[in-house]
Protein backbone atom coordinates (compact mmCIF):
# COMPACT_ATOMS: atom_id res chain seq x y z
CA UNK A 1 0.00 0.00 0.00
CA UNK A 2 2.93 2.11 0.47
CA UNK A 3 3.04 2.74 -3.52
CA UNK A 4 -0.20 3.13 -4.17
CA UNK A 5 -0.60 6.83 -3.82
CA UNK A 6 2.06 6.85 -6.60
CA UNK A 7 1.04 3.96 -8.83
CA UNK A 8 -0.50 6.40 -11.39
CA UNK A 9 2.90 8.33 -11.97
CA UNK A 10 5.14 5.41 -11.53
CA UNK A 11 2.63 3.68 -14.37
CA UNK A 12 3.31 7.15 -16.58
CA UNK A 13 6.89 7.35 -16.56
CA UNK A 14 7.22 2.81 -16.91
CA UNK A 15 4.50 3.22 -19.95
CA UNK A 16 7.38 6.00 -21.29
CA UNK A 17 10.15 3.76 -20.69
CA UNK A 18 8.37 0.67 -22.65
CA UNK A 19 7.54 3.68 -25.01
CA UNK A 20 11.42 4.44 -25.20
CA UNK A 21 11.81 0.69 -25.69
CA UNK A 22 9.56 0.44 -29.05
CA UNK A 23 11.43 3.58 -30.34
CA UNK A 24 14.96 2.26 -29.29
CA UNK A 25 13.97 -1.35 -31.24
CA UNK A 26 12.70 0.48 -34.98
CA UNK A 27 15.62 2.82 -34.56
CA UNK A 28 18.11 0.19 -34.43
CA UNK A 29 16.88 -3.08 -33.55
CA UNK A 30 17.35 -5.51 -30.10
CA UNK A 31 20.82 -4.65 -29.94
CA UNK A 32 20.00 -0.68 -29.38
CA UNK A 33 17.15 -1.60 -27.00
CA UNK A 34 19.67 -3.70 -24.90
CA UNK A 35 22.33 -1.84 -24.95
CA UNK A 36 20.44 1.52 -24.48
CA UNK A 37 18.90 0.24 -21.10
CA UNK A 38 21.54 0.74 -18.66
CA UNK A 39 25.03 0.99 -18.31
CA UNK A 40 25.52 -2.65 -17.18
CA UNK A 41 23.60 -4.43 -19.73
CA UNK A 42 25.21 -5.61 -23.30
CA UNK A 43 24.26 -7.81 -25.63
CA UNK A 44 25.92 -8.81 -28.32
CA UNK A 45 23.97 -11.95 -30.05
CA UNK A 46 23.54 -14.05 -28.95
CA UNK A 47 25.35 -13.58 -25.67
CA UNK A 48 23.65 -10.82 -23.01
CA UNK A 49 26.32 -10.18 -20.37
CA UNK A 50 25.52 -8.01 -17.29
CA UNK A 51 27.67 -6.67 -15.04
CA UNK A 52 26.78 -6.02 -12.12
CA UNK A 53 29.12 -6.28 -9.48
CA UNK A 54 26.40 -8.41 -6.97
CA UNK A 55 25.07 -10.55 -9.68
CA UNK A 56 27.44 -10.75 -12.87
CA UNK A 57 26.06 -12.99 -15.83
CA UNK A 58 26.53 -13.83 -19.36
CA UNK A 59 23.80 -16.02 -20.69
CA UNK A 60 23.28 -17.06 -24.67
CA UNK A 61 19.47 -16.46 -25.27
CA UNK A 62 19.45 -17.91 -28.11
CA UNK A 63 16.23 -18.28 -29.80
CA UNK A 64 13.89 -18.11 -26.21
CA UNK A 65 12.97 -14.87 -26.60
CA UNK A 66 13.28 -12.16 -23.56
CA UNK A 67 10.67 -10.33 -21.45
CA UNK A 68 11.72 -6.77 -20.71
CA UNK A 69 10.91 -5.33 -17.22
CA UNK A 70 11.82 -2.08 -16.30
CA UNK A 71 11.46 -1.18 -12.44
CA UNK A 72 12.56 1.95 -9.98
CA UNK A 73 12.86 -0.50 -7.47
CA UNK A 74 15.55 -2.94 -8.66
CA UNK A 75 18.38 -2.33 -6.98
CA UNK A 76 20.32 -3.33 -10.16
CA UNK A 77 19.77 -5.46 -13.57
CA UNK A 78 18.76 -9.05 -12.99
CA UNK A 79 17.93 -11.80 -15.29
CA UNK A 80 15.36 -14.04 -13.98
CA UNK A 81 15.89 -17.28 -16.24
CA UNK A 82 15.96 -21.24 -15.87
CA UNK A 83 19.37 -20.61 -13.13
CA UNK A 84 17.07 -18.83 -10.64
CA UNK A 85 14.53 -21.72 -11.23
CA UNK A 86 12.39 -19.83 -13.72
CA UNK A 87 10.60 -22.44 -16.25
CA UNK A 88 9.53 -19.49 -18.52
CA UNK A 89 11.17 -17.04 -21.42
CA UNK A 90 14.07 -15.10 -19.44
CA UNK A 91 13.05 -11.60 -17.61
CA UNK A 92 15.73 -8.72 -17.64
CA UNK A 93 14.78 -6.66 -14.81
CA UNK A 94 16.22 -3.58 -15.05
CA UNK A 95 16.25 -0.28 -12.79
CA UNK A 96 15.69 2.99 -14.15
CA UNK A 97 16.62 6.24 -12.76
CA UNK A 98 14.44 9.20 -13.61
CA UNK A 99 15.93 12.75 -13.51
CA UNK A 100 15.54 15.01 -10.77
CA UNK A 101 12.40 16.54 -11.68
CA UNK A 102 11.09 13.51 -12.29
CA UNK A 103 12.00 11.85 -9.19
CA UNK A 104 10.45 15.02 -7.34
CA UNK A 105 7.16 14.78 -9.22
CA UNK A 106 7.06 10.94 -8.64
CA UNK A 107 6.49 11.04 -4.65
CA UNK A 108 4.61 14.71 -4.23
CA UNK A 109 1.04 14.92 -5.20
CA UNK A 110 0.96 17.75 -7.82
CA UNK A 111 -1.51 20.43 -7.34
CA UNK A 112 -3.93 18.73 -10.48
CA UNK A 113 -4.58 15.40 -8.54
CA UNK A 114 -5.50 16.94 -5.26
CA UNK A 115 -7.61 19.22 -7.62
CA UNK A 116 -9.14 16.18 -9.88
CA UNK A 117 -9.62 14.85 -5.83
CA UNK A 118 -11.94 17.84 -4.62
CA UNK A 119 -13.39 17.89 -7.83
CA UNK A 120 -14.83 14.44 -8.50
CA UNK A 121 -13.97 12.86 -4.61
CA UNK A 122 -11.10 10.96 -3.89
CA UNK A 123 -12.74 7.18 -4.80
CA UNK A 124 -13.93 8.47 -8.17
CA UNK A 125 -10.64 10.12 -8.73
CA UNK A 126 -9.01 7.45 -8.10
CA UNK A 127 -11.76 4.90 -9.93
CA UNK A 128 -10.37 7.23 -13.16
CA UNK A 129 -6.71 6.85 -12.58
CA UNK A 130 -7.08 2.82 -12.26
CA UNK A 131 -9.28 2.80 -15.52
CA UNK A 132 -5.79 4.29 -17.41
CA UNK A 133 -5.78 -0.09 -18.09
CA UNK A 134 -9.05 -1.60 -19.63
CA UNK A 135 -10.74 -3.12 -16.41
CA UNK A 136 -13.72 -5.34 -15.03
CA UNK A 137 -15.82 -4.07 -12.02
CA UNK A 138 -14.46 -6.59 -9.62
CA UNK A 139 -10.74 -5.60 -11.18
CA UNK A 140 -11.50 -2.06 -9.99
CA UNK A 141 -12.80 -2.79 -6.65
CA UNK A 142 -9.74 -4.87 -5.84
CA UNK A 143 -7.46 -2.68 -6.90
CA UNK A 144 -9.14 0.11 -4.58
CA UNK A 145 -10.32 -2.13 -2.16
CA UNK A 146 -13.64 -1.51 -2.12
CA UNK A 147 -16.94 -3.75 -2.40
CA UNK A 148 -18.06 -4.01 -5.98
CA UNK A 149 -21.18 -2.64 -5.60
CA UNK A 150 -19.37 1.21 -4.42
CA UNK A 151 -17.38 0.57 -7.41
CA UNK A 152 -20.47 0.32 -9.69
CA UNK A 153 -22.19 3.25 -8.12
CA UNK A 154 -18.87 5.17 -9.09
CA UNK A 155 -18.82 3.67 -12.33
CA UNK A 156 -22.13 4.32 -13.12
CA UNK A 157 -21.77 8.51 -12.28
CA UNK A 158 -18.18 8.54 -14.14
CA UNK A 159 -20.22 7.40 -17.09
CA UNK A 160 -23.21 9.56 -17.01
CA UNK A 161 -20.54 12.32 -17.08
CA UNK A 162 -18.93 11.38 -20.32
CA UNK A 163 -16.02 9.96 -18.56
CA UNK A 164 -16.06 5.83 -19.17
CA UNK A 165 -17.51 3.47 -21.16
CA UNK A 166 -18.60 -0.06 -20.53
CA UNK A 167 -18.82 -2.73 -22.58
CA UNK A 168 -20.23 -6.46 -22.33
CA UNK A 169 -17.51 -9.45 -22.75
CA UNK A 170 -19.77 -12.56 -21.19
CA UNK A 171 -20.42 -12.38 -18.38
CA UNK A 172 -18.09 -9.26 -17.61
CA UNK A 173 -18.44 -5.62 -17.70
CA UNK A 174 -15.63 -4.00 -18.91
CA UNK A 175 -14.56 -0.26 -18.34
CA UNK A 176 -12.20 1.83 -20.32
CA UNK A 177 -11.99 5.57 -20.19
CA UNK A 178 -13.36 8.07 -22.68
CA UNK A 179 -11.31 10.97 -24.55
CA UNK A 180 -12.70 12.85 -21.83
CA UNK A 181 -12.49 10.65 -19.25
CA UNK A 182 -8.42 10.36 -20.62
CA UNK A 183 -7.88 14.48 -20.53
CA UNK A 184 -9.33 14.87 -17.29
CA UNK A 185 -6.20 12.62 -16.10
CA UNK A 186 -3.55 15.04 -18.23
Amino acid sequence: MAVEPFWPRIHRLLNAERDACGRAMLDGGMEQVLNSRHDAVHWDAPILRIDSPQHPRRTALADRGMALAPSLFAPHPILIDDRMGWDGPPILVYNITPDAETATSLWQESEDESALHALLGRTRADVLAVLRETRSTGQIADRLQISSPSASKHLSILRRAGFVTTERRQNLAVHSLTPLGEAILR
